[in-house]
């Protein structure tokens, strides 16, 4: 049986991926079974979401009535009270989720779904659910069910706090989390941002999430685990994921872009890029289908520089969030770049020669030759950016959003954000 779960938390705390431990361990219990527990993220700019958007999926396997454990976990843990906070829980008891159950769950993670289509699924396959207060948790949680056939995966171990020290500050050695680091990039990932000498494995907001350390292999991320020095934590959870997939994006022309979707774009630089008060940076690009304006804000830090050195003409894929008509930046790669020029004086002795005056010439100032030319040379110049694919620095990077770091044989030079 695959449960879905979703819509448990609230901005004021809680988190759905911590009722999805809780309620492991009392299946575990009372099944007497080990239980795997999957992290879906959804749409990364859905206006409902909290802050990753995260819903779990949970797989056990016996098929017998569990419901009333489930409820008893989310009536107890839910910010029920939250105004936003509408939970919704799915069971499946087939062995096999139905094409039109996948593609929602595809759908999920690029678009913004409405009730009405999850429901239609549920009554459709004759499935059993919750449904708290409005229950929108539901298009969630059959998405979570939807997605554990996605192959493309990676790992996420998540520490929990006690709940005593929920409200608290965090207490982590940062020194620990730079060894711990160190030993494992690039099996892990984002657990530090070298560039801003962050830690973004831990979360800042009241949650009872005390770190969490993602990557490929689920060794290396334990023994990042065992170099972190912190506050005593009391659950651990190992959690497979669709994290750092880039399972939110989809190719696209510029006219078919629509608002809170990620896109991947092939265009052509029509402006040079402007920076405004603030640190913002912005391009605009084209294909024959339309102009696009696009954004590095500036959390996005030295990925700005990349965006600044583009020039008109140059092509490249374009990848972010659309939002009110501008494409948010997550990654660019530089295609190809176009030849700029500049017009100055003849090189000689690896120096620019001398005027002689109008129309008099030039000399060298070194091997003293002379040059009798009338019209300036044009030089091609060097531009400040190479051909391959760049991103964000990772305290700015989304939770789907792949580092380039996973990227492999792709036939074109990739450069990661440390």
């Amino acid at each position: 049986m695959l449960i879905g779960i979703d819509d448990t938390d609230s901005k004021r705390g809680m988190c759905t991926t911590y009722l999805g431990t809780l309620l492991k361990k009392a299946l575990e219990q009372e099944l007497n079974e080990i239980i795997q527990l999957r992290l879906v993220r959804l749409n990364p700019t859905i206006r409902f979401k909290t802050r990753g958007n995260a819903s779990i999926c949970i797989s056990i396997r016996h098929s017998y009535d569990v419901q009333d454990i489930v409820r008893k976990h989310i009536e107890r843990m839910a910010h029920l009270d939250d105004a936003n906070t509408h939970p919704g829980a799915v069971f499946f008891d087939d062995d096999v989720i139905p094409e039109d159950i996948q593609r929602f769950a595809r759908d999920a993670m690029h678009a913004e779904l409405c009730l009405e289509e999850a429901t239609g699924l549920i009554e459709r396959h004759r499935l059993d659910f919750l449904s708290f207060k409005s229950g929108r948790g539901l298009i969630g949680a059959l998405a979570a069910i939807g997605a554990t056939v996605e192959s493309c995966s990676s790992y996420e171990l998540i520490a929990y706090r006690f709940e005593k020290n929920f409200a608290k500050k965090r207490c982590i050695n940062v020194q620990s989390v730079w060894h711990a680091d160190a030993a494992t990039y690039p099996y892990t990932w984002d657990t530090l941002d070298r560039n801003d000498e962050a830690v973004i494995c831990a979360p800042h907001s009241s949650d009872p999430i005390l770190y969490g350390i993602r990557g490929d292999d689920p060794h290396q991320i334990l023994m990042a685990h065992s170099k972190i020095i912190s506050e005593p934590f009391e659950h651990l959870t190992l959690y497979r994921t669709n994290q750092g997939t880039d399972a939110h994006v989809r190719p696209a022309q510029i006219r078919e872009l629509e608002e809170g979707r990620s896109y991947k774009v092939t265009a052509v630089v029509t402006s040079a890029p402007w920076t405004i008060t603030g640190g913002h940076t912005f391009v605009a690009v084209g294909d024959n289908s339309g102009k696009l304006l696009c954004v590095a804000f500036e959390p996005t830090k030295q990925f700005r520089t990349t965006v600044r050195a583009l020039r008109v003409g140059d092509k490249v894929v374009v990848q972010g969030s659309y939002v009110k008509n501008c494409l948010h930046l997550e990654k660019l790669r530089v295609v190809e770049l176009c030849d700029q020029y500049k017009i100055g004086n003849p090189i000689c002795c690896n120096k620019s020669m001398k005027s002689l005056g109008r129309d008099k010439g030039y000399k060298c100032s070194k091997c003293k030759a002379v040059k009798h030319v009338r019209v300036r040379d044009q030089m091609s110049i060097r531009r400040e950016v190479a051909p391959g694919a760049y991103e964000v620095t990772p305290s700015a990077r989304r939770h789907l959003a792949e580092p380039l770091v996973r990227s492999h044989n792709l036939g074109y030079a990739v450069f990661p954000s440390r």
